[in-house]
């Protein structure tokens, strides 16, 4: 499966850092860079210093389309596609548009219009109502704060969509948060602190549709779709915040852990090796 590597720039790294960040990505075997996005060109910038020193395919995930018009991103989105020699890839969120399902329609259709044929597009999804949109519209669709059960049962509506519209399926990618320190604590304090911007429906993550789905993630997914289309769900699942840090898990290595896993098992030696990619990291950024 094919695995790429992402950094937030929330977290206020230099662009040296990110610089050797990547670079070790590459060298680690990851086979794309990817960023989120604010409405600005800053990602746009950011994905071009990556490829040009690591070499590795880029991505954004996700531009918000309530925050620029079409135009705006296709033309950034086509200058760093012919900069790349057609190795981007531009995810498209919804943001704060009203009806975003309805809105995403014509707004995916002119961007599509406007970028090379070639030029993967995907779809920042999370419900039915856009996995829908990406089954019809899109080249992929981008999962963020997703369980395997709500992964699969992505899949299952993104297939349904795409067979009833007469398209491919599309890809799917999933984002998955992870923060590397020494200080277990506070590694998965960063996590867990991405995820609240979520879980209680910051307007600047997509306001309450988003902390709706965290909620509906923990029903069984036969009702997941149901209550997804509940405006009620997000008052009616029980979601605390503090189940976000419960949720959050961390590793790191300690001389009894890495001296049984060197001993078991391949698969439990490419985990114990996750200590030289933890050590190189924080290394690379002192």
């Amino acid at each position: 499966m094919p695995t790429g590597f992402a950094l937030d720039p929330d977290q206020g790294l230099s662009e040296a850092d990110e610089v050797r960040l990547v670079r070790l990505a590459a060298d680690l075997g990851y086979e794309s860079a990817w960023t989120n996005s604010g409405a600005d060109a800053g990602a746009f910038d950011r994905c071009l210093r990556w490829h040009d020193a690591s070499g590795l395919p880029v991505g954004i995930s996700a531009v918000p389309a309530s925050g620029r018009p079409a135009p705006f991103y296709a033309q950034h989105a086509q200058h760093l596609w012919d900069a790349t020699n057609g190795r981007f890839t531009l995810v498209v969120g919804s943001g704060l548009l009203p009806r975003p399902a309805q809105a995403m329609r014509p707004y995916l259709t002119d961007l599509r219009q406007r970028l090379p044929a070639a030029m993967p597009l995907y779809v920042a999804a999370l419900g039915p109502l856009m996995l829908g949109v990406a089954g019809e519209l899109a080249d992929g669709v981008a999962l963020n704060w997703c369980t395997a059960e709500w992964i699969e049962w992505s899949r299952q509506t993104l297939v349904t969509a795409a067979l009833a519209a007469g398209r491919p399926v599309p890809r799917v990618v999933e984002y998955v948060r992870t923060a590397v320190d020494p200080d277990a604590e506070l590694a998965r304090g960063r996590v867990a602190a991405a995820a609240l911007r979520y879980a209680l429906g910051m307007p600047a993550c997509g306001g309450s549709r988003h902390r709706t789905a965290l909620q509906t993630q923990r029903l069984s997914p036969r009702s997941a779709p149901r209550a997804c289309r509940d405006r009620r769900a997000s008052n009616s699942c029980g979601w605390r915040p503090g189940s976000i840090f419960r949720s959050c898990g961390s590793w790191w290595p300690d001389p009894v852990t890495s001296n049984q896993l060197a001993g078991s098992s391949r698969s439990a030696g490419r985990f114990a090796d996750r200590g030289d990619l933890w050590k190189r990291s924080t290394c690379s950024c002192r």
